[in-house]
């Protein structure tokens, strides 16, 4: 009997983990199939663990925000705030997400004001109620894929 209780709890553990959803955005879906190699001069600021780049060139989106978790594992997020995909201040240009310069493992809003932890994309603080929208990553050692 003790068997059959642990093969059960191992099977439902396997099958919550896997079958997960992704967390809600009101961003709409946006196309993303990057390769950047990290380890390159290119992005050197990805060198190192706690390094991050804001990719923004020929994107669909305001841009990307990489951060490197350490040796093997990245991050990426939106640039667009899901709080307000508008976000305009004030006829101002349309607000992209930055890295806080205080506070290196934060995310920040300029316009709105929220905050989200770069590690995984949730608010801190701030109006927004959602996480950041995230892109999957894989690392090979050598290149970085950056997908939806």
């Amino acid at each position: 009997m003790k068997f059959k209780s642990s093969l059960v709890f191992v099977l439902l553990i396997t099958f919550l983990t896997t079958c997960q959803k992704e967390a809600y955005t009101p961003l709409p879906h946006v196309d993303v199939n990057i390769q950047i190699f990290p380890n390159s001069t290119q992005y050197i600021d990805l060198n190192a663990v706690g390094g991050f780049v804001y990719l923004t060139a020929n994107y669909p989106s305001r841009g990307i925000i990489v951060y490197r978790i350490d040796q093997s594992s990245f991050v990426a997020f939106e640039r667009t705030c899901p709080h307000d995909p508008d976000g305009c201040c004030e006829g101002n240009q349309c607000a992209r997400l930055v890295v806080d310069e205080n506070s290196p493992f934060i995310i920040s809003d300029p316009c709105c004001g929220s905050m989200y932890l770069i590690l995984d994309g949730s608010n801190v603080s701030g109006p927004s109620q959602y996480p950041l929208k995230q892109y999957h990553t894989s690392f090979d050692g050598n290149s970085l894929r950056i997908f939806d």
